[in-house]
């Protein structure tokens, strides 16, 4: 018996744990939206792991940045209701498949399943590298179960829109679409944080600004004159995980191919009216996943 628990103990330790959710989150087959949420039943299946030491990894996973999650009431013994790999994830499992194939023809040892060590990545930051200041501020805004962070990435002169007014709708679009999400039934309480990009960049500006964006849990971008500074910042969006809305007048120019995937609002007078007829609802459903993925507050 004492054998059996020791064995068990060790295989299901937090080091070995990670790695074993980790593939079963990157083997998970994409929709065609490109999203792959599998639920704690579907996990526990996968691994064979306990839904103690599931929460663990998935928890450990989500503070690296790796996986994501959305929250609700009723999920016990899990403390998620779904959870997905984010794109830095799946590099990081990529990488460790890789790894493990160089040792493994190294050793002239036969292949295994899956990746059969991890450890939570150190993020590197902006170019120009955070300090611990700026990831202290991250993690506090990301903390804040309770607040839905929106940012808003434009230039500042155009002669497709009026700057000043087209914050000012965008600010108060998004305060309308969470009074009525916060009245539905089951939906999750949360105030609105907006805040519209700085312009310009140095190293320490850029830094505040791949700070906003990172903190962010939806980040707005209008592309309406494919600006270059507006395209780095979705850039550090799509990077990091953080979910993007590109916006745009009715009639601009398309964005270039590599981010033409994102799914674009197409607008008039400013972004005071937004030409699709739901665009209304696809704003409470895409903050209905923000604020899941967030968590209720304490």
């Amino acid at each position: 018996m004492k054998n059996q628990i020791g064995a068990t103990t060790m295989a299901e330790s937090i080091e070995s744990t990670i790695p074993l959710v980790l593939h079963a989150l990157g083997s998970k087959q994409r929709n065609s939206a490109g999203d792959a949420w599998t639920s704690g039943e579907e996990l526990q299946q996968a691994t064979g792991l306990s839904a103690p030491r599931i929460n663990d990894a998935v928890t450990l996973l989500v503070e690296s940045g790796v996986v994501e999650w959305m929250k609700a009431m009723g999920t016990a013994p899990f403390v998620f209701r779904q959870v997905q790999i984010t794109p830095r994830g799946r590099y990081q499992w990529e990488r460790m498949k890789s790894d493990e194939r160089s040792k493994l023809v190294e050793e002239q040892r036969t292949p295994i399943a899956g990746p059969t060590s991890f450890r939570p990545p150190v993020p590197v930051g902006s170019p120009f590298g955070f300090t611990d200041n700026d990831w202290e501020i991250v993690a506090q805004a990301k903390s804040r179960t309770g607040e839905l962070r929106v940012v808003l990435g434009y230039p500042f002169k155009s002669d497709h829109f009026d700057a000043e007014q087209l914050k000012r709708n965008v600010e108060d679009m998004f305060r309308k679409a969470i009074e009525d999400y916060c009245k539905k039934p089951g939906s999750i309480p949360v105030r609105l944080d907006f805040r519209a990009l700085s312009a310009g960049y140095g190293e320490h500006l850029f830094n505040e600004i791949a700070r906003e964006v990172i903190s962010a849990d939806i980040a707005v971008f209008d592309t309406s004159d494919l600006n270059s500074n507006v395209m780095i910042e979705m850039g550090v969006a799509l990077t990091w995980g953080v979910r993007v809305l590109p916006i745009k007048r009715e009639g601009c120019p398309e964005p270039p191919s590599d981010i033409s995937g994102q799914t674009y609002a197409d607008y008039r007078d400013s972004a005071k009216e937004f030409t699709d007829k739901g665009h209304h609802e696809k704003m409470l459903a895409m903050i209905d996943r923000a604020a899941r993925k967030k968590g209720a507050p304490a």
